[in-house]
């Protein structure tokens, strides 16, 4: 399950929260909004804020409800995911590795600093 996190940031970016396993149907909205925003404003940049939830215990799950961001890996210059496991960091990063665009994990106290991120100009992190 996911839903759409509004703020006012630039249109570039497209923000969500993840709080359960993404279905078929989920996965088919969220490919409507990356479309969309794709076709706005070219290359996007995502912020994933995900909570815990049963299924999201192995870097494999990881890839498989993250499996929208690989699919448009082309179109997306970097992401940010928000968690509380820290050592879900280094599952971002090889999921970033394998997808071809900057990764950054941080905690959900850091939530301000993955937005400054993510609004950043340059293309490195």
């Amino acid at each position: 399950m996911f839903e759409q996190v509004n703020k006012n940031v630039p249109g570039n970016i497209v923000a969500l929260k993840i709080s359960q396993e993404i279905t078929q149907k989920d996965f088919d909205n969220i490919c409507r909004i990356m479309e969309s925003a794709i076709k706005n404003h070219g290359k996007i940049r995502l912020l994933l804020v995900v909570e815990h939830y049963a299924s999201f215990f192995s870097a494999e799950s990881l890839y498989e409800d993250l499996k929208f961001a690989h699919l448009y890996s082309n179109n997306i210059e970097r992401m940010a995911v928000v968690g509380n496991r820290t050592w879900k960091s280094t599952w971002v990063a090889l999921f970033g590795l394998f997808s071809g665009f900057l990764t950054n994990y941080y905690d959900k106290a850091e939530i301000n600093d993955a937005w400054n991120w993510l609004q950043q100009h340059e293309s490195h992190p």
